[in-house]
């Protein structure tokens, strides 16, 4: 006897799971955010109406590469948010190192890339976007930017916009530099424009103060380490 219309089939998640795999290299190439279902079918090696079924449109596709996306940053959303805490300028500069590592070797500057390009002004992928990749990130930041106040080191305030102050410029100035091109016709010292940014923010949002470190925290990089970077 036939499954009822409508049912799915027992390895339904298995096969969409693979399928999605499949699409992955697919949606980060360059003109991957601009693909056609069909040209997503063509990636995954099925037709456009085996994808349609496993993820319902072009849309539903994207959004599930969203979430995929979500569940292999969540132990660096952990990290960020509760890791053992170095003093809040040590603190600041390990975390925007880590975004500008995180962009430039482990793909995430593609996630970004390619949620901006197929998620601004479009009613599904916009808030998709936001809910899978921004607002975790912000979130993880604000949860850290949250501790150091408790710490008395940043002064008490709307935690939120702490964090959209912080990074935003660091997001811009990566794209800036990789998606969009920079790099090649207006380069940018990504550690300098860090080191700027930091004094910028603990100049509006800093009490002067530096709590010790925690137990387990992240060394502080040596001045001739942080020479080195400067040159970069």
């Amino acid at each position: 006897m036939g499954r009822p219309a409508g049912s799915r089939n027992p390895d339904f998640e298995a096969t969409r799971a693979s399928l999605l795999r499949g699409l992955l290299a697919r949606v980060t190439e360059p003109d991957g955010a601009r693909a056609s279902l069909r040209e997503l079918a063509a990636a995954a090696g099925v037709s456009a109406s085996t994808l349609r079924h496993y993820f319902g449109s072009r849309e539903g596709v994207l959004a599930a590469v969203f979430a995929h996306w979500h569940e292999g940053g969540r132990p660096y959303l952990l990290s960020v948010a509760t890791e053992p805490l170095a003093p809040v300028r040590a603190s600041l500069d390990g975390l925007l190192r880590r975004l500008g590592e995180a962009f430039d070797q482990h793909g995430v500057g593609e996630v970004f890339a390619v949620g901006l390009a197929v998620g601004l002004r479009q009613e599904t992928l916009g808030p998709a976007y936001l809910q899978e990749v921004l607002d975790p990130l912000l979130e993880a930041v604000e949860a850290r930017l949250a501790r150091h106040v408790a710490r008395g080191e940043l002064r008490a305030g709307e935690v939120r916009h702490m964090a959209l102050s912080l990074m935003s410029p660091p997001l811009l100035a990566l794209l800036h530099q990789g998606a969009l091109g920079g790099v090649a016709c207006r380069p940018l010292s990504y550690t300098r424009f860090c080191d700027d940014h930091i004094a910028a923010f603990l100049r509006a949002h800093g009490t002067g103060h530096e709590a010790p470190a925690e137990p387990g925290a992240r060394a502080p990089q040596s001045m001739a380490e942080r020479a080195r970077r400067a040159l970069g």
